[in-house]
């Protein structure tokens, strides 16, 4: 166990927050690590707060749950979880004594929420799509006006709901549109942005193939 210190995927979202926030990004940067820490704070530190999150499968939403909740007040200051204690806990939600609580599943249609993340939402359209209109329809219908919404995912393929919600966004980044608070924010956090990426170049060889794609790709974004 470690002490849990943003870093700068983390600190670039949390002083980028709109209400409403799509996030497109590559593996492993730690962006459900945070959503669940923040959502837990705002819990922790505000009365009558219900915050969700929804994953494609039970499963994988009761494993953020246990890994990055759970685990994470089990290891608060003492003061601070004898100010919050816990008085209704399962494997799919924790609630506390100041009537927040914090919660998981596969879908949020009943009930209304002050916080709500949605994970993986690009392998859920493309997994899922039904479980995809479920969340559309449903589970964001459920956020009150000032809400916090973080719909995230690794990119997959060039359809669905996922790919239409960072392209919409996407575009009123390009045109500078005002932003209401029921836009999507779009949040890009590419893999070659991340140091624990990068590989000693020593050793490496690089084949022509991807040699040609760098360099397209180097000159896609000088031109962005």
């Amino acid at each position: 166990m470690i002490p849990f210190r943003l870093n700068w995927m983390q600190r670039t979202l949390l002083n980028d927050l709109h209400e409403f926030n799509v996030i497109l990004k590559s593996r492993q940067l730690g962006c459900t690590s945070f959503i669940q820490i923040f959502m837990l704070d705002q819990c922790l530190f505000n009365s009558n707060v219900r915050a969700g999150t929804i994953a494609h499968r039970l499963e994988d939403a009761r494993t953020i749950f246990r890994d990055r909740v759970k685990l994470v007040y089990d290891h608060l200051p003492d003061w601070l979880k004898k100010a919050r204690p816990i008085i209704r806990d399962s494997a799919d939600e924790l609630e506390f004594s100041n009537n927040s609580s914090i919660r998981v599943a596969t879908s949020m249609r009943s009930g209304t929420l002050q916080l709500l993340h949605v994970s993986e939402f690009g392998s859920l359209c493309s997994q899922y799509p039904d479980k995809a209109r479920e969340v559309i329809t449903g589970s964001l219908n459920t956020l009150q006006a000032g809400s916090v919404c973080f719909v995230e995912s690794t990119a997959d393929g060039c359809e669905g709901a996922f790919y239409d919600m960072c392209e919409a966004a996407r575009t009123k980044q390009r045109l500078g549109a005002h932003l209401t608070p029921l836009d999507f924010k779009i949040h890009f956090y590419p893999w070659f942005k991340e140091p624990g990426y990068e590989l000693d170049a020593a050793g490496v060889t690089i084949e022509e193939p991807l040699q040609r794609y760098f360099a397209k790709l180097k000159m896609s974004m000088a031109l962005c």
